[in-house]
């Protein structure tokens, strides 16, 4: 069996189902190969990077290992800026690249053969495992140390880099050696637990702060049960907010300059604070430590110790590293005689907060349209199982501020980066992910659009059921603020020229719609909403908007 074909049936038995990739001569018997499978869906990218971040939605949105090929040189240095994603953002996705031919490789030259170029060398930062396949019997045990090491403690991307001479090589699969794993099974003392029931119980505003640990731990059913049996207000991370729905009785918010104020609120009085599947960002806390309680305590479980020692964070006074599934399996054992009933006056002092301070002000109903009406609209009018995808900027604001999860519906995002222009082919890897049976609405600028507006063609081509709301106020409205703050109201380097939206639709041939009046939002809204085809929508809002501030 050729090595390529051999990779295919290897992924297939993963249960993975769709691959991303843009085709090249360095990674040419790869993709005949993938194109060949009758159990996996290629989908072309318009480029490496695109290609890297719709993987990263796939995973996010399925919990298996997303796939992406790519071809040698700057296809491999392309595929890096999502690979960056990947990274912060604890993604597990293995790209796969092509190589000139083993002979021609040299790893002290700059470059070699046709485009060679020492690509292992230059992700090994941001991956947790990259090889290059010299010997194609290794082939297997390249492939389980792969995929070992990208779901294993904390997840992350994986790269192996193939040559072609490799790529078409003969193998005999029953002959090949695999990676022999090592369980890492790391269990916290009986003791640690003790404790934290002890500092519990002696609490009087305790919180929860949780983050996208207990997705990728998929532990999201144990983390229900543990919150309702405490009844404590839990507050997510920006990249825990599709966890517990908007309406559930101890969600109390988004934590951070992102999140809700009365989230913000909840926190500063907190005498003692659990963190489950996430660190402390700054973020949330603030340049001054003292905006927090300042005999607050803080009990963390979180599997990377590297997060917890970051500059200018408050120690935890117990950590548990390890992961979510684990501690919350055992700590509900322990946590069992928790006294609820102390806690009433704090938990209706929340749920106050959390009436009384709404994202959306009744005053911002009105023209020009508001970014936070416009989301407001969207929690009305989407289905029960919609995916929301988010870009950077303003668009991310009003969608982390605004956002009310409900239902099934899952919200994925920039995390770590806020990177502007993910969320065009993040829409593709999310519509693939569910074979275009759900919702797909996506949340843009008229800046973060143009990163990847090639994408755009990739959706009209593949008639995915997306819907990409465009906000229209000028152009970089969140840099425009930042100049605001930092720069004491100068405005530099910031001459953008916003594109005609009608035209770029007509040229990816994707409808397009127009919405300049608050009092039509909501019609037009469920009008495209409502039809299963690709659609544009540019919706013409407030230049000089404020975003909310929350710490």
């Amino acid at each position: 069996m050729q090595l390529s074909k051999y990779i295919t049936k290897y992924i297939e038995a993963k249960k993975i189902r769709k691959v991303f990739m843009l085709s090249g001569t360095g990674s040419i018997y790869l993709d005949a190969a993938f194109s060949k499978s009758k159990k996996l869906n290629y989908i072309c990218a318009r480029h490496e990077a695109a290609a890297v971040m719709m993987a990263n939605a796939t995973s996010k949105l399925s919990g298996n290992v997303g796939v992406v090929i790519a071809t040698t040189g700057p296809g491999g240095t392309n595929a890096i800026g999502g690979l960056a994603e990947s990274w912060v953002d604890s993604v597990p996705i293995l790209v796969i690249s092509g190589q000139t031919f083993g002979y021609q490789i040299s790893n002290k030259a700059r470059s070699f053969g046709l485009q060679g170029f020492n690509i292992i060398d230059n992700v090994k930062k941001i991956t947790k495992y990259s090889a290059i396949i010299n010997d194609p019997q290794k082939i297997k045990y390249h492939l389980d140390k792969a995929f070992y090491y990208a779901s294993e403690g904390r997840p992350g991307p994986v790269w192996l880099d193939i040559p072609m001479d490799i790529q078409a090589a003969e193998v005999k699969p029953n002959l090949l050696r695999g990676f022999k794993k090592k369980d890492k099974i790391k269990k916290n003392k009986a003791s640690k637990y003790k404790k934290l029931n002890s500092l519990l119980n002696n609490s009087k505003k305790p919180v929860i702060l949780y983050g996208q640990g207990i997705r990728l731990s998929k532990s999201v059913n144990e983390f229900r049960k543990f919150t309702r049996n405490l009844n404590i207000p839990a507050i997510c991370t920006r990249m825990g907010l599709d966890i517990l729905k908007y309406d559930e009785s101890n969600f109390f918010g988004l934590a951070g300059i992102r999140g809700h104020k009365f989230s913000q609120k909840i926190i500063k009085k907190a005498d003692l604070l659990l963190t489950i599947g996430t660190s402390i960002p700054h973020t949330v806390i603030g340049k001054d430590l003292n905006n927090l309680n300042k005999n607050i305590q803080i009990i963390s479980n979180d599997i990377d110790l590297n997060e917890l020692n970051k500059k200018n964070l408050i120690k935890p006074k117990i950590i548990f590293d390890e992961d979510c599934k684990t501690f919350l399996i055992t700590a509900r054992k322990f946590l069992r005689k928790t006294n609820n009933d102390k806690r009433s006056n704090w938990m209706n002092y929340c749920k106050q907060l959390k009436k009384n301070l709404p994202t959306l002000d009744k005053k911002l109903i009105k023209n020009p349209i508001n970014s936070y009406y416009l989301v407001e609209c969207l929690n009305i009018l989407s289905k029960n199982n919609a995916i929301f995808i988010n870009d950077a900027g303003s668009a991310n604001y009003a969608s982390s501020q605004g956002l009310k999860i409900k239902g099934d519906q899952r919200e994925i995002t920039s995390g770590a980066f806020y990177s502007m222009g993910v969320a065009v082919p993040m829409a593709v890897g999310a519509a693939a992910a569910y074979d275009n049976k759900r919702q797909t609405i996506v949340v843009t600028g008229d800046g973060s659009i143009e990163l990847n507006i090639q994408e755009l063609r990739t959706i009209s081509l593949s008639n995915f059921n997306i819907k990409i709301f465009v906000i229209n106020n000028g152009g970089y409205a969140s840099i425009r603020k930042s100049q605001d703050d930092i720069m004491s109201g100068g405005h530099y380097i910031d001459d953008t020229s916003v594109l005609n939206f009608e035209n770029i639709a007509k040229a990816f041939k994707i409808k397009y719609l127009k919405i300049d009046n608050y009092r039509n939002l909501k019609t037009k809204i469920k009008s495209v909403l409502n039809k299963k085809i690709p659609y544009l929508i540019e919706v013409i809002c407030d230049d000089k908007q404020k975003i909310i501030e929350t710490v």
